[in-house]
């Protein structure tokens, strides 16, 4: 087939224009090249700003690490070594932190949407060939059939057609002439042109779009908000605490400073929360493991617990809803001929086409099997669909010429044949074609040509299998769905409509074209569906959805996607799509399916409630460790018998992992899709404050109990395991009503505690070397003071019934 078929009238002439254009007034001069050069105008790359020490920085010297960098100078200084356990799951936490970051900043660094390539420009008055690293503003560039735009241009001469999918998110080629806009990142589909540099660098559109994303940004869920301002506030109270704590202790009444300073040194560690950030991060581990099984990628660890709290999800309608591709649903017939067959006419017509756009594919994949090997067309002319026409053509020998195109660009006059149909079924969503036939020869068709009707054929996008059922899931949890399309409203709308989404197109759908920022902030929760949205008009849809206290995720796969992306809570990308888009997303769905997003609601659940459970005993360390500490400070300062704080870094420790990470881990692997409790920090504060409470009334108890022995090192010691008795006791009673209703699991993990408290009592209460002499003095005191012990018993015992109930 000649080359020259391929070809539009109006494209002839372009290139014709092109081709004898007088390169003597276009382009720079070497000297002109050399200046900008020196001026640095040159075209480079974009760096992400953050480096890895710097990383590696901000998660080391944060206020809680110095705090416990101090609590280990301390220990180190007293020579107690084996206080330092507690490193263990600091340093595991600061691995974590470290590593999810450093892996999202090479991914960030990825993005680069603008490949490195030899391109050709005009300079002395000459075509030649540069890399695209060398150019300068005010270069031109020789565009052509498959080039790929490197820098923002204007076009000078020539007509070309570009896809800008990566902008607009939808695969249709745009028309460009003389003084239009040539976006850095698109390719010519057809066409070709001179046009001159206008931007490079970060003063490209696309490049702005790069920075956008390259911005790092961790994502905030609620839990971390929450536990970011408790960390603050404990942070804020352990200070001043520490500081009278210390001053608190008078030296002249010990001879046992370094204990006291031990002391002081077991407040600062149970008052920060590590072990609940290790666990957050333990559990979010396993949930991202869970998750890619079931092919979704979260990169941010805590992140999937954002889904679960979404309001509001934003589609895309491309690749997200749809799958880009579009499908032949009806053929109209309104020609009968006995001799042509219609299905192998359009067989023919297919085939001297590029299947290079969603509509041609259909076409091709519906009749190219009609195609009949002994009845071949012989063509004489061929016009290519091009965006000025909105039409093919291809002229048959002995059969005519035949278009096939929009109809209103077929037909200039109106017909009665079939102007019912066309506008029945455009009200009806589909995309209509009009397939029409004349004598006349191809290059002498005109306005006023006579035409035949031959058939109306009937496209529609086909929308993805999982797409509806995803979405009534959603629509039944009370989540609103948006959809955001670089697409018209219209088109947009019906497919919504389709799919259950809306039920008045007109009503519930809007085209954006030439709306103003302020005006988008009124609109965003009127309608449902957004036609023709920018990237930035995308954005700031999302920050006015977020404005009204609602948590936004935005579903997409392109690079039109990525401002929206930056500003949601929650940003998904399909692994079908862009890799930009990819790079900025906090979740990837790895089979680009819709229904992926379930399993990570229902994660995001089992995360946020297993926390809610477990968070109980890490905050109740926490507020207990905070009472004792001025049950500490108010007997030293007003009692004659002076104690230091009854617990060391090594029995926190103990209490730590044995009674609470241990547990708490084990049980979060539980499957638990209760819905959420919008009462989550209230209920948990709640529960951790009367269990600490209960704990400190413990120590006012044995305060008591011990009030008779001598002020002495040893009768601290004897307080401090004493208490740390009671604490494993009411843990272990924590434990129980977490793990109710029991299953086997649940049996054996408490059983498992309960053996490790009950091997605690026996070393307490027999005579392990050790520990002789404080189960000796701890034995009197329960033998000498036995009803005293046993109220004591009785009390923690009655009071813990009754919170069970």
């Amino acid at each position: 087939m000649n080359n020259d078929f391929n070809k539009t009238s109006l494209e002839n002439s372009a290139i014709n224009n092109f081709s004898h254009q007088d390169l003597s007034n276009l382009g720079l001069t070497n000297h002109e090249v050399n200046q900008r050069l020196k001026n640095q105008k040159q075209y480079k790359s974009i760096n992400n700003d953050k480096s890895i020490l710097s990383i590696i920085g901000n998660n080391l010297f944060t206020c809680l690490n110095l705090l416990l960098l101090f609590i280990v100078i301390v220990i180190l200084k007293i020579r107690r070594y084996d206080q330092l356990f507690f490193l263990i799951v600091n340093s595991l936490n600061i691995i974590i932190s470290i590593i999810q970051e450093i892996k999202i900043k090479k991914t960030l660094d990825k993005i680069n949407l603008i490949l490195p390539n030899n391109i050709k420009v005009v300079r002395n008055g000459h075509i030649i060939e540069i890399l695209s690293s060398n150019l300068v503003l005010g270069d031109c560039l020789v565009l052509d059939l498959g080039n790929q735009i490197v820098a923002d241009a204007r076009v000078k001469y020539g007509v070309l057609e570009v896809n800008e999918s990566f902008l607009t998110g939808e695969s249709k080629s745009v028309l460009k002439k003389t003084g239009d806009i040539l976006y850095s990142g698109s390719y010519i589909v057809s066409g070709s042109a001179y046009a001159e540099v206008i931007a490079l660098d970060e003063d490209t559109y696309v490049s702005n779009l790069i920075k956008q994303a390259k911005k790092y940004q961790n994502i905030k869920t609620p839990l971390i908000k929450t536990f970011s301002a408790l960390v603050k506030l404990i942070f804020f109270v352990t200070i001043p605490t520490t500081i009278i704590l210390f001053f608190s202790y008078k030296s002249n009444f010990y001879n046992f400073s370094d204990d006291y300073l031990l002391g002081i040194c077991g407040f600062m560690l149970g008052m920060t929360p590590s072990g609940l950030f290790l666990l957050m991060s333990m559990i979010s581990i396993l949930g991202f493991i869970r998750l890619f099984k079931r092919k979704a990628y979260m990169k941010d660890l805590l992140g999937i617990e954002m889904l679960s709290q979404i309001n509001i999800l934003c589609l895309d309608k491309t690749g997200t809803i749809t799958d880009g591709k579009m499908s032949v649903q009806k053929v109209l017939n309104y020609f009968n001929d006995d001799v042509i067959s219609l299905n192998v006419l359009m067989a023919n017509f297919v085939q001297h086409f590029p299947n290079n756009n969603p509509t041609q594919q259909a076409l091709y994949n519906y009749f190219n099997g009609y195609l009949n090997s002994n009845i071949i067309y012989k063509v004489r002319d061929l016009q290519s669909f091009s965006s000025i026409r909105k039409y093919s053509a291809i002229e048959f020998e002995e059969l005519g010429t035949f278009l096939l195109g929009a109809p209103e660009f077929v037909l200039k006059q109106k017909n009665d044949i079939i102007d019912k149909d066309v506008l029945k079924y455009t009200n009806l969503g589909y995309r209509v074609l009009l397939l029409v036939r004349t004598n006349d020869i191809l290059s002498n068709i005109n306005n006023n040509t006579d035409y035949q009707v031959i058939s109306l054929i009937l496209l529609e996008d086909i929308i993805k299998n999982d797409a509806v059922e995803t979405i009534n899931y959603f629509k039944k949890l009370g989540i609103k769905i948006k959809i955001i399309s670089g697409d018209s409203a219209f088109t947009t709308g019906f497919i919504a409509k389709r799919i259950g989404l809306i039920d008045s197109v007109s009503e519930k759908s809007i085209n954006l074209t030439n709306f103003k920022s302020e005006q988008l902030l009124d609109i965003s929760t009127k309608y449902d569906v957004f036609g023709r949205a920018t990237p930035e008009q995308k954005q700031i849809l999302i920050s006015s959805l977020k404005n009204n206290n609602q948590k936004v995720a935005m579903i997409g796969d392109g690079v039109n996607d990525i401002l929206a992306f930056k500003t949601a809570d929650l940003s998904i990308a399909m692994a079908s799509g862009s890799k930009a888009a990819q790079n900025v997303a906090n979740l990837i769905l790895i089979n680009s399916k819709f229904n992926s997003l379930p399993v990570v609601f229902l994660e995001g659940r089992r995360l946020i409630n297993n926390l809610e459970k477990n968070s109980i005993v890490f905050l109740t360390k926490t507020i207990f460790t905070f009472l004792l500490a001025w049950i500490t400070i108010i007997n030293n300062f007003f009692c004659k018998n002076l104690i230091f704080f009854p617990f060391t870094p090594l029995q926190l420790n103990f209490i730590d992992i044995f009674f609470i990470g241990i547990p708490s881990f084990f049980l979060s692997l539980e499957a638990n899709y209760k819905p959420l409790n919008n009462f989550f920090i209230s209920d948990v504060l709640k529960k951790s404050g009367i269990y600490g409470l209960l704990i400190s009334v413990n120590y006012i108890l044995i305060l008591i109990l011990y009030n008779g022995l001598p002020n002495t090192f040893q009768s601290n010691y004897q307080i401090s395991y004493l208490l740390t008795l009671v604490t494993a006791f009411i843990f272990s009673n924590i434990l129980f009503i977490n793990c109710r209703p029991f299953n086997k699991f649940k049996l054996l993990l408490f059983s498992v505690i309960m053996s490790i408290f009950c091997l605690l009592v026996i070393m307490l209460i027999w005579q392990v070397p050790f520990i002789r002499e404080i189960a000796a003095a701890i034995r009197y005191v329960m033998f000498t003071k036995t009803f005293d012990f046993f109220l004591l018993f009785m009390i923690n015992l009655l009071i813990l019934w009754r919170i069970k109930k």
